[in-house]
């Protein structure tokens, strides 16, 4: 295992243990991703999302701290970046890192009577991990925060 993998790997752990305690979490439908957050209210997050719609195939999960840049009672946006990791890629070619990405969001609390209910928007630019490639994401869920 190289130096930058068990770079990552302990932040993959650290990262878990913040986020097992989730204050948030979001359903992107069209993308099949569960995302969970640390704290969105809070002015620094933590977000990680998971594939869901494959066995074995990917596993793969973004992880990204997240900056609340502006924060209404109405709306959060933020900015965030981060890497997509890949657990089988250990197993084939001895790197977990896949890519890097940026996130710009937006979470919209419509309801008057239902504000933890969430309606999450972001956009992302992605690059392989040699920047090789590049994709330009989006995504669109509902989500429920528990915090206040």
């Amino acid at each position: 295992m190289t130096v930058w993998n068990k770079i990552l790997l302990t932040f993959l752990i650290f990262s878990w243990s913040n986020v097992s305690q989730a204050q948030s979490v979001v359903y992107y439908p069209f993308n099949s991703v569960l995302g969970i957050s640390s704290n969105p209210s809070k002015t620094v997050w933590l977000d990680v999302k998971l594939q869901t719609n494959s066995y074995f195939s990917s596993l793969s999960t973004d992880i990204s701290p997240e900056f609340t840049v502006k924060k209404t009672p109405k709306s959060l946006t933020y900015l965030g970046f981060g890497a997509k990791l890949n657990y089988l890629n250990l197993i084939e070619n001895n790197n977990i890192l896949e890519g890097y990405f940026i996130n710009f969001g937006v979470r919209v609390m419509p309801f008057e009577k239902y504000k933890r209910v969430q309606i999450a928007f972001e956009i992302s630019p992605y690059a392989g991990r040699n920047f090789d490639i590049g994709v330009f994401r989006s995504n669109l869920g509902i989500g429920y925060n528990f915090s206040k």
